[in-house]
């Protein structure tokens, strides 16, 4: 799988902004330094493979309610196969690493998208 088509399932798979993606794109309108910077892209490294096992996870447990809403499984049985998967943890990392006026920057910036 392409990484276009890897970032089209993952936005699916979890709507919540790429907050580190959009931050390292966005560095130099937020002026972040070379700290804030390197901090950014280690959270990235340590975190990549998570949500690639994340978003394949997503995408294999949806085929499988596809199938068993074809095969008749209730929608109690469907609705329980569902996970609930979260980009809070990133977010929180990142507001941590900026400062309060680039976390502003970057949120007015993901709003305007």
């Amino acid at each position: 799988m392409g990484k276009g088509q890897f970032m089209k399932h993952m936005a699916h798979a979890n709507p919540v902004p790429n907050y580190v993606s959009f931050i390292s794109k966005n560095s130099q309108q937020l002026k972040l330094s070379d700290a804030q910077m390197a901090q950014v892209m280690e959270w990235k490294k340590q975190n990549h493979s998570k949500m690639h096992e994340m978003v394949m996870s997503v995408i294999e447990g949806e085929k499988k309610m596809a199938q068993a809403s074809l095969d008749g499984v209730s929608a109690d049985e469907i609705n329980s196969m569902a996970e609930a998967a979260s980009k809070t943890r990133c977010r929180d990392r990142m507001m941590e690493i900026l400062d309060d006026a680039q976390w502003s920057q970057v949120t007015a910036m993901v709003a305007a998208k």
